[in-house]
């Protein structure tokens, strides 16, 4: 729970980007299986949009990174300093470099834009 914590500390736009990401996840992970065990049918209607959602979350979170809104991706790196996971210190780090962050922030936006652009080419092949 230490992770929650520290997530709690970010400054405001990526802290609610983040657990929005989170949640939609969390939303796609459990949706996507449960619509294919109903049905073909049902799937075709629930994956695209599920993966939209999921797209656009993380642009925006990615975008929020990348831009270093309000100075998030200096608080991400210094979040990646204080938490150790599995008791691996990353403080000295490339992850924990506000430059790196930015960058994956870029390339994160750069994914979600391909799920944005995917979930729309398989809705549009599927109608």
């Amino acid at each position: 729970m230490k992770f929650w914590r520290s997530m709690m500390n970010l400054p405001q736009p990526v802290k609610g980007c983040l657990v929005a990401y989170l949640i939609v996840f969390a939303a796609v992970f459990v949706s996507v299986p449960l619509s294919a065990l109903i049905g073909r049918e049902q799937a075709v209607r629930v994956t695209p949009w599920t993966m939209g959602a999921l797209g656009a979350s993380v642009v925006v979170l990615g975008l929020v990174l990348a831009f270093d809104v309000r100075g998030s991706a200096r608080a991400y790196a210094a979040m990646m300093k204080d938490f150790k996971p599995m008791g691996v210190d990353y403080s000295q780090s490339i992850f924990s470099k506000p430059l790196f962050v930015r960058f994956f922030g870029g390339m994160f936006a750069f994914v979600g834009m391909w799920f944005i652009v995917g979930s729309t080419i398989f809705a549009s092949q599927m109608s």
